[in-house]
Order: C-alpha cells, then structure tokens, then sequence
C-alpha cells in the first residue's frame, strides 16, 4: 500500500472514530511504527488530524449551543448516567458550587436524592428549585442579572457573592472537550461566573457527556493539562478515552449498567 492510500484510510477511520492510536495503526497497516509516525505527522501538516502522544485525534469540530430546553430533551440518558458517577466524588457535608444548565438540573435532581446534608452554592434557578425542599442542604443562591436563557445569574453582583464562599469541588457543565483547545463554553455572560467558581474552589470537575468531546466552543475555560477531573458516560469511544488516558488527562467514564 502506498503512503497516500495508507493516509487516506487513516483520515477516513478518524472521521469514523475521533481517535486513533499508533498501535492500533501498526497493526492495520503491513509497515513501521516510525511510518505510522511519519504519516500522522505529514497528516498533522495537512490539517487532518492533531498527534497526541500514543496516537491522533481528529480536528475538534464546532460544537452547539441550543436552547436550555432542547439541550435538557437531548442525551438525557447519557446525563443520568454521569450525574450518577459524579455522586462518588461527594460526600455527606461535603461544601461544593455547582453551574447552570441542562446537565446541571440533572445533577441537582442526583444531589436531592442521594444526600442528606450539603452545602451548595448556585447561581442557577434550577439547582436552587430542586434542592429547596432538602431541609438539611445549606443553599445559597448567588444572584444578579438574571440571564433568561439560561435561568441563571451572572453580572458583577453574582460574582461579588461568589467571592465570599470557599467550596471544596466547583462542578462546571461545559459545551465543548478536545485535547486540542482544552474546555470550552459559549455564553459570554456566564463565562466569568463559571472562573469565578472554579477559582473559589479546591478542585473543579467537569461534567460532559461522550458527545462533547473532540469539539470547540468560543470560549476556554481551562487548559486540560491543569490537573482537572473530567466525568462522562460509558459512550465515550474506547480510543478516544484510551488516549486522554494516556496524555495523562483524568477522566472517569461511567460503567456499563
């Protein structure tokens, strides 16, 4: 098989699968590692593909941002499912911040059943709805300028009250994953408060189901290579987890039920 062939069958599997490794490439292929290398790297040149160590990722593709209602229509299994696996990163009287959004409201109906005591700070109206009734839950409610859209708040007042809570974990509901450009949002206005949280907090967690990864937003809320912990579905494919992985980017995939 010649060079151009072998790259053409590599840009036609990324197109299918998100990731490939070299291994996996090798064994494909009747020739070297050091070829495989060679290919990915005159593919990176073409703007094909982007090499990370132990393979290739397919070129973030723009992701969406719908309306809230149609995000929270969308995936919802795949958000039942993360929200559960995120459970095992809290703990009774645990102190966290949690974001606004559609896979926020599916943490929030997670954090009402499974704890008795917390304390959470919200800027959004959809947390604070669900987990009023907890008696024993500890809820602030950091207003401002209410964002419609989003059924959240966010402006200078919001992150004036933010400013006075320190929080253990900050959960951030992000639209975009790639290795490539690192986490990434849309909505200027929330944007802030979302840095805000997650410097108010000892550890952040970024909550996204398998189909944010590999694509771009407008705006980046953190390198991943920063020592962050990412949670998502068991629909995440098995390449494209193995290669985070392997770029030492945490992150925890939901278990087949």
């Amino acid at each position: 098989m010649f060079s151009i062939e072998r790259q053409e069958a590599i840009k036609k599997l990324l197109n299918e699968k998100e990731g490939v490794r070299i291994s996996e490439l090798a064994s494909m292929f009747p020739v070297s590692v050091e070829t495989i290398r060679r290919d990915l790297l005159e593919l990176e040149k073409q703007g094909c593909l982007r090499r990370v160590h132990g393979g290739a990722l397919r070129i973030p593709r723009s992701g969406e941002y719908p309306d809230r209602q149609v995000r929270a229509e969308k995936n919802h299994d795949c958000k039942q499912e993360l929200v559960r696996y995120a459970a095992m990163l809290i703990q009774e009287n645990d102190t966290i911040m949690t974001d606004c959004g559609s896979t926020a409201m599916e943490f929030a109906g997670m954090l009402a059943e499974r704890f008795e005591k917390l304390t959470v700070i919200t800027h959004s109206l959809d947390v604070f709805e669900a987990l009023r009734v907890k008696e024993n839950f500890e809820l602030y409610l950091c207003s401002g300028l209410f964002c419609h859209r989003e059924n959240a708040f966010y402006g200078a007042w919001t992150l004036e009250a933010l400013e006075r809570f320190h929080a253990s974990v900050a959960f951030i509901f992000p639209s975009a994953i790639s290795l490539q450009y690192g986490v990434m949002d849309y909505d200027k206005n929330l944007y802030p408060v979302q840095k805000k949280m997650m410097e108010q907090s000892d550890h952040t967690v970024f909550l996204a189901d398998s189909n944010k990864f590999e694509k771009s937003g407008l705006l980046k809320l953190a390198d991943l290579r920063e020592g962050y912990t990412i949670v998502t579905d068991i629909g995440l494919r098995d390449e494209v987890f193995d290669l985070y992985q392997e770029n030492r980017i945490r992150v925890f995939r939901g278990e087949e039920k």
